[in-house]
C-alpha cells in the first residue's frame, strides 16, 4: 500500500507530536505487575518428548526474562545446551489492555514462523493459559492445536507446560522448570 506525501507527513507529524508530549499508552496496571514478577535470571530444567510413549529427553539450561517497553511485555531469551543441538528461543507475554487478554509469542532455531496463542491467567492458582496453533512440520500448510501453561510456584519457581494436540489426543511436548538464580 503507497501512501502519499500529506498522509506520511502528517503521520510523522502525529508520531513527532506524541513522543516530543510524552504521549503513551497507560501505565503498567496490576496485570503488568504480575508478569514483571517473572523478571530476572534462571536455570532451566527442560524435558522434551520426541513422541508421548517414550519418556523425555532432558537438558539444562538458562534464561534471562526481562520487562521491556515501558514495562508492557515480559521478554524470554532460552538458551538450552541439548546433546545433540543447541536449542534457542525467544517469546514475549503480554497483557493487552484493549482485549482484556493475555498472549504469548514465540520463535526459536527449529523453525522460521512465529507461535502466537491467547490466554488468561488464574489469580489464585497462579497460573496462565493459553491456546493457539503451531505449523504442523510433518504436513506443510497446516496446523496443531497448542495449549501452553505458565505456573508460578511461588518468587522463585516457575514451569511452563507445553502441550499439543494430534489426532485428537492432547499430549506435552515439552516441560521447562524454572529457578531464579542466585
Amino acid at each position: 500500500m503507497r501512501m502519499g506525501l500529506k498522509a506520511a507527513l502528517a503521520l510523522a507529524a502525529m508520531i513527532g507530536t506524541a513522543i516530543a508530549t510524552g504521549v503513551h499508552a497507560a501505565p503498567p496496571d496490576a496485570e503488568h505487575a504480575a508478569l514483571a514478577r517473572f523478571a530476572g535470571h534462571w536455570t532451566v530444567k527442560q524435558s522434551y518428548w520426541i513422541s508421548p510413549d517414550k519418556p523425555p529427553v532432558v537438558d539444562q539450561g538458562k534464561a534471562d526474562l526481562t520487562m521491556v517497553l515501558d514495562g508492557r511485555h515480559l521478554r524470554q531469551e532460552l538458551r538450552i545446551a541439548a546433546k545433540d543441538k543447541p536449542f534457542q528461543g525467544l517469546g514475549y507475554i503480554g497483557y493487552d489492555t484493549a482485549a482484556k487478554t493475555f498472549f504469548s509469542a514465540w520463535m526459536d532455531v527449529n523453525f522460521t514462523g512465529l507461535i502466537i496463542a491467547r490466554g488468561d491467567y488464574d489469580a489464585a492458582a497462579g497460573r496462565y493459559t493459553f491456546v493457539g496453533e503451531t505449523p504442523d512440520f510433518d504436513h506443510p500448510g497446516r496446523t496443531i492445536p497448542l495449549r501452553e501453561v505458565l505456573t508460578r510456584q511461588d518468587d522463585d519457581h516457575f514451569t511452563y507446560a507445553y502441550y499439543e494436540t494430534r489426532d485428537g489426543r492432547e499430549a506435552q511436548a515439552v516441560r521447562l522448570e524454572y529457578t531464579r538464580a542466585r
